[in-house]
């Protein structure tokens, strides 16, 4: 009996210290939607992944502010679920657009936050056919300052899926399809017509091994004084059908 007395009263002590004392922290309170927009076109900015796949944004008001990484779909678009209502800042240096920081505030619920950027390319008017034998890009390549990125490589990057990019991609240019990759272009006008190819008889990895979809994504990477990362820019993804007969734009980029 004295036995069972003690731990009671153990048990009392033990209840009524720290130890038992709930977190009563808030709990994420807010979401935000939006998208990475072009400051000419006003249209959303192609990202790809892995390389360029994110921005870089700060929670203001906290002793130890820290960059937070928010993941941006191919599209140009992003959501994220997981937030407090408060101020914050999209500071991003390191992406296929010029360096930007723009203030922004999340109330409580949901919210829509669209970022307003310049990237150092643009791919215009972008067309990919199947002729003869050979998967050929045509399209224009304009820079938004000449002087920061004089330099211009463009390439098209082939992959078995839709995250084709230049850090996903089948298609060996140093070898076997040096067509599909061209080096510092002349044409970065806006106004001249650059083609690229990819001979489908050539074995390039993965890519034409088996009868499959193909996915397909131009890439121009303008250098100079900006652009340190030599980040690309790039056009909407296509699907290519295994036959080669159908070329359509990848528009479902749904997932959060």
């Amino acid at each position: 009996m004295k036995k069972i007395l003690v731990l009671l009263s153990l048990l009392v002590v033990a209840t009524s210290c720290d130890w038992f004392v709930f977190d009563n922290q808030e709990s994420w309170n807010a979401q935000v939607e939006g998208r990475i927009l072009d400051s000419k076109t006003g249209e959303p900015v192609q990202f790809a992944w892995p390389n360029t796949s994110s921005i870089s944004v700060i929670e203001l008001g906290w002793d130890d502010e820290k960059a937070q990484t928010w993941y941006v779909k191919c599209n140009g678009t992003y959501r994220n679920k997981l937030v407090w209502a408060g101020d914050y800042v999209m500071d991003t240096k390191k992406q296929n657009f010029y360096p930007v920081t723009q203030p922004f505030k999340l109330q409580k619920g949901a919210n829509t936050v669209d970022f307003t950027v310049t990237p150092y390319a643009r791919i215009i008017d972008p067309q990919i056919t199947y002729e003869g034998t050979k998967i050929v890009a045509r399209f224009k390549v304009e820079v938004a300052d000449a002087e920061q990125t004089p330099n211009v490589d463009v390439a098209l990057f082939g992959f078995t899926d839709r995250w084709v990019s230049d850090g996903n991609n089948n298609f060996d240019f140093d070898k076997k399809q040096k067509a599909g990759k061209q080096k510092k272009i002349k044409g970065i006008d806006g106004q001249t017509v650059i083609e690229l190819s990819i001979d489908t008889t050539v074995e390039s990895g993965a890519q034409f091994a088996y009868t499959r979809d193909h996915f397909l994504r131009i890439g121009a990477v303008a250098t100079g004084s900006a652009n340190s990362g030599k980040c690309y820019n790039f056009s909407p993804v296509f699907k290519m059908s295994g036959d080669f007969s159908k070329v359509e734009t990848v528009t479902n980029w749904d997932e959060d």
